[in-house]
């Protein structure tokens, strides 16, 4: 028997709550705007790679602008399950070693995304489409790929707004921090390719590919990601308002299901978890 079994109970005793990742996120930004010391210039020039620091600096300011526009569900129960699910899978992702984060945020929009450094989000929307635990674990895997990737991180730095000469400085408390200004301009970049304009439809494709490797890899069936696809797509069909930002930012469910159908529909490997997932999701 594969990981999922036996990891995501042995894990729930220690599992960290959603409230104690994310729930300061806000106040520290905003208190640390005050303490920032001068440290060394760690920022590089747009041709050469962040450093793991400075991407979960980054993505610790993307992730308040997120909170500040969806808040933390409080179902702490499933809060846990999906970080129980996320660290599952993330662990046999190329950057297990981040210090991965996930949680579930409340809004009727079916969506997820993620920030850099590793902040994984989900929404109760998305969750309400969701029928198995396989399902949750390839779309969590979706938002990982987009991390390992540095899909975000890429369009990032082709803003130029990081460049050689600026500072990303230490803040007291020994975590990388960023400036105002500066701040402001990364998440504006990131909050409107999240929300609005997307990433692109090839990075959107990749993230399939590998957010669904991932999750077969963790023991998962991996095609029921078809079946969280097929969900979308009656969604769109219906017109629903809550797969609007979604179509916005994402190719269309018949187009990704294509492009992952013939890699993943002879796989009658791994689990499904389905009756596990109502257990969880029902609060039983």
């Amino acid at each position: 028997m594969k990981a999922i079994t036996i990891a995501i109970f042995i894990a729930a005793v220690s599992a960290t709550p959603a409230l104690a990742q994310f729930g300061d996120i806000l106040g520290k930004v905003n208190r640390n705007r005050d303490k920032i010391m001068k440290g060394a210039k760690v920022a590089r020039e747009a041709t050469k790679e962040f450093t793991d620091q400075e991407e979960v600096a980054l993505g610790r300011v993307v992730s308040a602008q997120i909170l500040a526009a969806f808040p933390l569900s409080k179902n702490d129960r499933l809060q846990n399950y999906v970080t129980l699910v996320g660290n599952t899978v993330a662990a046999y992702s190329s950057r297990s070693e981040l210090p991965w984060h996930f949680a579930v945020v409340e809004t009727p929009t079916v969506n997820a995304f993620s920030a850099p450094g590793g902040y994984v989000f989900i929404t109760t929307g998305a969750m309400s489409q969701v029928q198995s635990e396989a399902e949750l674990a390839a779309i969590l895997g979706h938002e990982i790929a987009h991390t390992t990737e540095r899909h975000i991180l890429k369009e990032i730095k082709r803003a130029n707004v990081i460049s050689a000469g600026t500072d990303l400085v230490q803040s007291q408390y020994g975590a990388g921090q960023l400036t105002d200004e500066l701040a402001q301009k990364v998440g504006k970049i990131a909050i409107d390719k999240l929300f609005k304009t997307g990433i692109g439809r090839r990075e959107e494709f990749e993230a399939d590919r590998v957010g669904v490797a991932l999750a077969g890899q963790a023991g998962y069936k991996k095609d029921a990601f078809l079946t969280f696809l097929k969900s979308l797509s009656a969604l769109e069909k219906s017109k629903s308002s809550a797969f609007r930002q979604l179509a916005a930012t994402h190719p269309k469910p018949q187009e990704r299901d294509q492009a992952l159908r013939a890699s993943v529909s002879s796989q009658s490997g791994g689990q499904l978890l389905a009756e596990r997932w109502q257990t969880w999701n029902s609060g039983g």
